[in-house]
């Protein structure tokens, strides 16, 4: 068991800066554009099954406009409430580090918690940015033997705790005793790195897998009216159905599941263009175009991604 470098703190209590936190700033972007997702995801498809192509753009403006006007809420609330920076307690142990949002912290959690919900993202997926909106609890705690990487910032003073894919802690340190809290750190974390070797060979977490089933079924739906490359609903739902098989089964299975979903589209595009079943005529074509071109892209970057064991 290593011993703790001399002069390391068990303990310490910091003022996390709002203003000079990329990672806050990164995660309030995310919830933010993920929430007006579902209004502009949802836009979009009504204008595309109702051959509203020109509606489109408009579609994806009020998105964009809605995500923009949450993050500046969010951000003006943030600021009402912690201007002078985010109140919080780290206790190093032996088996894990803790993050205590302490009293003045607590109210502004806890309503980025609701914001959380509304996101639709887990305290899992959300660790980020110093407790606020990276599990939304008052207290976190991560042990040692799940950290596989740091990422060290000495001008901010910032270690960033990683796992295999993700952060899962954000440790802001006394200025003064940030060498030696880093040294702690590594000391602990050492010896589970990922060797170069083993990287590429981690299967893709649990929570990527459902993402990218998400935009399956998103991309599968709008595929499903006639745009113009008519890429006929037989073809649609197989796509839809082998893109599942594909990020969900595993071994030599999973590789020909990707292989059929790659081709898919190739076929599905060719027969259409042999058949003459291309139609630019309809007001606001281009767009719809644009959306299927895009949805298609998706199940031919994943089908590659998973037969070149990108995606696991």
């Amino acid at each position: 068991m290593h011993k703790q470098p001399l002069n390391t703190p068990e303990q310490w209590d910091i003022n996390i800066s709002i203003l000079k936190n990329p990672l806050l700033w990164f995660q309030l972007c995310m919830v933010a554009l993920l929430a007006a997702s579902y209004l502009m995801f949802l836009m979009v498809g009504i204008n595309l099954f109702e051959y509203h192509w020109q509606d489109i753009p408009a579609s994806l403006g009020v998105g964009l406009v809605v995500g923009g006007g949450l993050f500046i809420a969010l951000s003006l609330v943030l600021f009402v409430m912690n201007w002078r920076g985010i109140p919080t307690k780290f206790v190093l142990q032996d088996k894990h580090i803790e993050q205590h949002t302490l009293a003045r912290g607590k109210k502004i959690a806890s309503l980025f918690s609701l914001f959380g919900i509304l996101s639709g993202k887990s305290a899992g997926y959300t660790a980020a940015g110093a407790t606020l909106l990276a599990h939304s609890r008052e207290q976190i705690a991560v042990e040692w033997k799940d950290v596989t990487s740091l990422k060290v910032f000495p001008k901010r003073n910032e270690i960033q705790l990683h796992n295999e894919w993700r952060t899962v802690m954000q440790v802001v340190c006394p200025e003064n005793q940030f060498d030696n809290i880093l040294q702690f750190i590594q000391q602990k974390t050492e010896k589970n790195k990922l060797p170069e070797s083993v990287k590429g060979n981690t299967e893709t977490p649990f929570a990527k897998k459902v993402i990218l089933s998400i935009f399956s079924l998103i991309f599968g739906i709008f595929l499903l009216p006639r745009l113009p490359i008519h890429y006929v609903g037989v073809f649609t739902i197989a796509t839809t159905i082998f893109a599942f098989l594909a990020l969900w089964s595993s071994g030599l299975k999973q590789r020909i599941f990707a292989g059929v979903l790659f081709l898919l589209p190739i076929i599905g595009i060719s027969l259409a263009f042999l058949a003459g079943e291309v139609e630019m005529h309809h007001q606001g074509a281009i767009y719809a175009l644009i959306i299927e071109l895009i949805a298609l892209g998706f199940f031919l970057i994943l089908g590659l991604g998973v037969v070149l064991k990108i995606i696991k």
